[in-house]
């Protein structure tokens, strides 16, 4: 199964795009550049259920527990985000009822059903995510980071099967599943005892179709590799 967290850039209208231009929305700071294709180029092929997010992280984060400070930003790599300067409590709980927890029901229902029709199957969850090259003036030369925690095993897996396709694969960058970075996955993962793990692909690899085909193709065949169930 497979989750995209940030999958889109768009904002409701009445949010007048948050006082963030729109060049700056549909940057790397508004959604993740690609991830949604991919997934989309993944599901196809392998034809797995997918669910993906409907508004911008800059309206809420889906990939954030409720109580993180970072659920609603107020600044992105440098970009002021005049809309989310003062969040009153009501207008919290607007976004959350708005984006946050429609995000996540269809994650559970999209799981529970995989799990009822699968009942033999190793049922496992991919939250897939793109990063920009660049971040804070640190370069990040790779082309994929594999991130976990409770399923090492799965990750060395995948990875080893991304870097057999000619990948350049890290593990745990250039964000750390051992830091609680991978919290969709991690939520549905221990809510349905199922294995899970996230991927982060280099955004420059996904702003063609013919790159974006290119990861969803090599995504796929190493997925289709991973037909054992992992532990913890």
């Amino acid at each position: 199964m497979l989750s995209c967290e940030h999958a889109s850039a768009a904002l409701p209208r009445e949010y007048r795009g948050l006082g963030v231009s729109r060049h700056e929305r549909y940057d790397h700071i508004g959604w993740d550049i690609g991830a949604r294709a991919v997934q989309r180029e993944i599901a196809r092929r392998l034809g797995a259920p997918a669910v993906a997010s409907r508004w911008s992280r800059l309206l809420i984060d889906c990939n954030r527990e409720l109580h993180d400070e970072t659920l609603i930003v107020h600044t992105s790599d440098g970009v002021r985000i005049p809309g989310n300067a003062r969040i009153a409590r009501a207008e919290r709980a607007r976004r959350i009822a708005l984006a946050w927890q429609p995000y996540h029901a269809a994650v559970d229902r999209m799981v529970g059903r995989a799990k009822r029709a699968n009942p033999d199957a190793a049922v496992q969850l991919l939250a897939l995510h793109s990063f920009t090259p660049v971040m804070n003036g640190v370069p990040r030369p790779f082309d994929i980071g594999v991130l976990y925690d409770a399923y090492p095993e799965l990750a060395h897996r995948l990875g080893r099967a991304l870097s057999r396709l000619g990948l350049r694969v890290r593990y745990n960058e250039p964000y750390s599943g051992l830091a609680g970075l991978i919290y969709s996955a991690r939520r549905h993962g221990d809510a349905h005892d199922i294995a899970y793990v996230e991927l982060e692909i280099n955004n420059a690899l996904l702003r063609s179709q013919a790159g974006i085909v290119r990861l969803g193709r090599d995504v796929a065949r190493a997925l289709a590799t991973l037909t054992r169930p992992c532990k913890r």
